[in-house]
């Protein structure tokens, strides 16, 4: 049963005892259940992807415009109705130019409680190790205008 297996799992997490300075015991290996893993998918993010491989492109439903990996040419061949420009964005400001990609490089996120959690670098599941993708956005590095906007 997936939810009795998660309760355990999470029963053996909260064991964790600190050591006598007051620190997590680093001896803790924690527990891969592979099959819990795959059977989780209602707790799955378009932004966070278990993968062997970097994804080549951004998660379903984000703008390709952003994305690092993205060639930059689209199929223009095909004819499209007109629409006002980024319709459903009205009224939205950017605070800054974006620049979004897939990471790898990360050592703690937040779950989807709130809690700061550890992430592991590799996950062996099956055949070859898979890793933890985070599609991330951040802004592009700031160059500075004459005119003092942008």
């Amino acid at each position: 049963d997936i939810k009795n297996s998660i309760q355990n799992t999470m029963k053996k997490i909260d064991a964790i005892e600190p050591d006598i300075d007051g620190n997590e015991n680093m001896d803790f290996q924690p527990i891969m259940e592979t099959e819990l893993l795959r059977q989780q998918r209602h707790y799955s993010s378009p932004r966070v992807l278990l993968s062997d491989n970097t994804p080549l492109e951004p998660p379903p439903l984000y703008v390709m415009e952003d994305y690092i990996g993205s060639s930059g040419v689209m199929n223009q061949t095909s004819r499209r109705r007109r629409f006002a420009e980024n319709k459903s964005h009205r009224g939205e400001y950017s605070v800054c130019d974006s620049e979004s990609r897939w990471v790898t490089d990360k050592s703690s996120a937040i779950d989807i409680r709130g809690h700061q959690v550890t992430v592991l670098g590799e996950i062996k599941m099956g055949p070859s190790p898979v890793k933890q993708y985070f599609y991330e956005t951040k802004c592009k590095q700031a160059k500075p205008a004459k005119s003092g906007c942008r």
